[in-house]
């Protein structure tokens, strides 16, 4: 007889709540639970519960638990950095996302069926992972859900991550999202507790079994379709690019230290540069058979991929995987029980990702703003410079993408986002201090209720990234940052946002 998915007491209550309440007073029955005390942790958790639990994998990335589980990790981390009421924000976000997938008809509603993994549990680990990636590898979702579920009583989660990524890594230039909807449901369930990691997990193996994308047209997302299928079709030349310079040996250092920041720069630039980001895994394979540690060629990509998107003039919300691709791979390489080529290919196959060679074609910008600082001469304070770069983000062009007529993927920034950027130059020239503006970051990008939380992931991504860097490269992620909530600011609909800030200051 079949069995659906169910937790225990108090967490079935808050999934329930989810699923079941309407859209149209989610918001506001959320706030109430939190002014009675709910834990805004344990509301999250069950967030991410509900929509992997009862909601299905549309055809695109764009639906079910993908976007929602790939932003928990960031909701957390934002909530965290809020002060007061305003902690509640991230959260609500994303239980209003959860429960509007629900409620979508073409995601929802779903149900998880219970699987029994007990005749695997006589198997040895390793027999047991080789069935997982075999399994994965044919596309057999069934068979791999429940191998899951096996070593998921057994097996260490690094362990479980390598066979993941072993699919993962080469179907990465098919979409990012085979690569990040894997790594960031982990850094969900580090931040949000591994008690129900099955329910998290198994949605991910599906989307990972699922048959890609190869037709294309002629248009220009038909061309990098093309480039993506050549790419994964030939994926033996990145795998060449290790073995070939021998940089998986023992030999190459895995920390950096103060002596390769030139090495870093120039490697940075070469990629911040490159005229196809696809020249980047070469330049970087290279630069660590010349002797560039591993987190020294790390840092490099994120510092070039940062500067990279500073050239772009893209107005889309969702261009961001240049910066959380790689943000995602620093986290892989801190994984102690991950292999050493596993991570080496982890890194290198950034450059291939579909939404980060998207970028390519909209290098339209140069790195500097190359626009007036009205009162440049002045010395502002540091409180009247805050100030001025939240006016600047509050003045671009509303864009409202409901009456959108293109491509979301077209859409170009205004030159008015080049005038925050100058301000934000000016800011750091001054010697103000990066958290304070991060902090107002924090506080403007729980406005977004429209990218799904691709905006909240940038500004944490933004965040790390410039505490990771070394202080003579690191202004560049702040530059990132601020050039991005200069993007997402102006996008309306805002309809969640408007609800939540009614019902915290009712």
């Amino acid at each position: 007889m079949v069995e659906l998915v169910s937790f225990e007491e108090s967490m079935e209550r808050l999934v329930r709540f989810v699923e079941e309440t309407t859209p149209d007073t989610i918001v506001e029955q959320t706030v109430e639970l939190l002014d009675q005390g709910e834990s805004a942790k344990r509301l999250l958790k069950a967030a991410g519960l509900a929509v992997s639990r009862s909601t299905e994998l549309p055809s695109s990335h764009h639906g079910g638990p993908i976007h929602p589980i790939a932003g928990l990790y960031s909701t957390f981390c934002l909530a965290e950095r809020l002060d007061g009421r305003d902690a509640f924000m991230p959260t609500l976000q994303s239980v209003a996302l959860a429960n509007r997938h629900i409620h979508a008809p073409e995601m929802g509603p779903a149900a998880m069926v219970s699987i029994d993994a007990d005749d695997l549990l006589n198997e040895d680990v390793a027999d047991l992972l080789r069935g997982f990636e075999a399994a994965l590898r044919d596309r057999s979702g069934a068979i791999a859900e429940k191998h899951l579920l096996a070593l998921l009583s057994v097996a260490d989660r690094d362990q479980i991550l390598e066979a993941l990524l072993q699919i993962a890594i080469p179907r990465n230039a098919l979409d990012d999202h085979y690569f990040l909807y894997v790594v960031c449901a982990f850094r969900a369930l580090d931040a949000i507790g591994w008690d129900h990691a099955s329910v998290i997990l198994r949605p991910t193996v599906r989307f990972l079994v699922r048959h890609p994308m190869m037709e294309h047209g002629d248009d220009e997302r038909g061309r990098i379709i093309g480039e993506g299928v050549a790419l994964y079709l030939n994926y033996a030349d990145l795998e060449r690019l290790v073995d070939g310079h021998e940089i998986a040996a023992d030999t190459i250092e895995n920390e950096t230290g103060p002596e390769e920041s030139a090495a870093i720069d120039r490697l940075a630039q070469r990629i911040a540069m490159a005229a196809a980001i696809t020249e980047a895994p070469r330049y970087m394979a290279a630069a660590m058979f010349d002797g560039l540690s591993i987190m020294g060629t790390l840092e490099a990509a994120s510092i070039g991929g940062a500067r990279r998107f500073m050239r772009s003039n893209s107005g889309n919300p969702f261009d961001v995987h240049l910066q959380t691709g790689i943000n995602a791979r620093r986290y892989l390489l801190g994984c102690d029980g991950l292999s050493r080529r596993t991570k080496l290919l982890a890194l290198l196959s950034w450059g291939y990702g579909y939404e980060v060679r998207h970028i390519d074609r909209t290098l339209h910008w140069s790195m500097e703003s190359n626009a007036a600082v009205p009162g440049s001469g002045a010395e502002r304070d540091q409180d009247e410079m805050l100030e001025a770069i939240t006016t600047s983000i509050a003045k671009q062009p509303i864009l409202n993408l409901d009456q959108l007529e293109d491509s979301i993927a077209v859409l170009v920034a205004p030159d008015t986002v080049r005038e925050t950027i100058a301000l934000t130059e000016h800011y750091i020239a001054l010697g103000h201090d990066a958290d304070a503006l991060f902090a107002r970051l924090a506080e403007l990008v729980c406005h977004d209720d429209q990218s799904e939380m691709h905006a909240y992931k940038e500004q944490q991504t933004a965040h790390e990234e410039y505490h990771a860097t070394r202080d003579a490269f690191r202004a560049v992620h702040l530059l990132a940052a601020v050039k991005h909530m200069a993007v997402i600011g102006p996008i309306r609909p805002q309809n969640i946002y408007a609800r939540v800030r009614n019902s915290l200051d009712s």
